[in-house]
């Protein structure tokens, strides 16, 4: 299996990876980012989990293939979305017997078109959904689980009452930064929430260098405000204890949702409804502009050319204090899925 850069990516897959593990497949995975990497890995289901870097040099590209087809696989799975030919081309290099892959057109299904390929056509709604349904075809074992994410027990913890996790970044890759809400107000929000009496936890990774070393100024001697850069593992236990978490829509929302917290996930140019975070979620995007961008976009532009309003201007910070204390406020909250629908692929609208 194929698991592409994001993290969310990687845990909308669950199906495929629930159903590979319920049959005994023995699996190998392969990765393109270290937080996916730890993941499959925490999991403890795969037999190897080989990374490759975001732009693969030609000499690891062709390692990474050289080993993959002296396994002789039955089956390669490029799980959704994967909508780039490039990877379409990593999976057919694989030379297994079988593989499967999503109907995207252009390249991609051109290169598939070289080998015996199962095609399984995009009908909208949620990537999970989508990927819940190339398992169905596959014919893999079904869970009542399935339109959950997989998360690894050693990485849950028991939340702790009136903790709140704040996460500013997201992954820093093809413009990935431009769906941010700004840092100023994430920690403003960090501020206020800590002179409301609640414990705050602001999480840096590795893509947020810049914004890590601006928060050390930003909260030196604020009381109440602890800044969180550890490994994942480690981290995603603090964020499990957190009680609400608020961020943007990356990979560190798709993890809190996933671990049960309680979670807010901000969505300027991005379809809330094909990538909110599966779990206790509410996806907030207020804007009236359209989301605009689709899994088949080169990058994160702002296609209408309003310097990204949808997430700069349209989410107030009123609103987003707000609805964080109203997840304070309940004990649960309840999130509708949309398995199918209208969806946009290189630009074009699909129903």
């Amino acid at each position: 299996m194929l698991l592409l850069p994001g993290l969310g990516d990687a845990l909308a897959a669950s199906p495929l990876l629930r159903g590979l593990t319920a049959d005994a497949w023995i699996t190998d995975v392969l990765t393109w980012q270290p937080a996916v990497t730890e993941y499959v890995r925490a999991l403890r289901i795969a037999r190897e989990v080989a990374e490759l870097p975001l732009r693969p040099s030609p000499a690891a590209l062709l390692t990474n293939i050289s080993r993959m087809r002296r396994r002789h696989y039955d089956l390669c799975i490029l799980p959704f979305p994967a909508t780039r030919w490039q990877y379409a081309f990593v999976a057919r290099a694989a030379g297994a017997k079988l593989l499967c892959m999503h109907r995207y057109g252009g390249a991609s299904s051109a290169i598939a078109g070289t080998a015996r390929t199962t095609l399984v056509p995009l009908r909208g709604g949620h990537r999970i959904a989508e990927n819940l349904r190339m398992a169905r075809v596959l014919g893999l074992t079904q869970s009542a689980d399935d339109l959950k994410y997989w998360m690894p027990a050693s990485w849950r913890a028991e939340p702790v009452t009136g903790t709140l996790g704040i996460h500013p970044g997201s992954m820093a890759y093809k413009g990935n930064e431009s769906k941010r809400w700004p840092y100023e107000r994430f920690v403003a929000l960090a501020r206020l929430q800590a002179k409301r009496g609640r414990r705050v936890r602001f999480f840096l990774g590795p893509q947020e260098p810049n914004e890590a070393a601006r928060a050390e100024q930003d909260f030196r001697g604020v009381e109440g405000i602890s800044i969180v850069r550890e490994p994942l593992a480690r981290a995603a236990r603090r964020l499990a204890e957190c009680e609400v978490f608020v961020g943007n829509d990356a990979g560190f929302s798709h993890l809190a949702s996933g671990l049960g917290v309680k979670t807010l996930a901000l969505f300027g140019m991005t379809s809330e409804v094909r990538g909110a975070p599966i779990g206790a979620t509410v996806a907030l995007r207020p804007s009236l502009c359209p989301a605009c961008h689709d899994e088949g976009s080169r990058g994160f532009q702002c296609v209408r050319r309003l310097d990204f309003r949808c997430i700069l201007r349209d989410i107030e910070f009123d609103d987003v204090s707000e609805q964080i204390d109203r997840l304070f406020d309940v004990p649960e909250v309840h999130q509708e899925l949309t398995l199918e629908g209208p969806f946009r692929l290189y630009g074009k609208a699909y129903s």
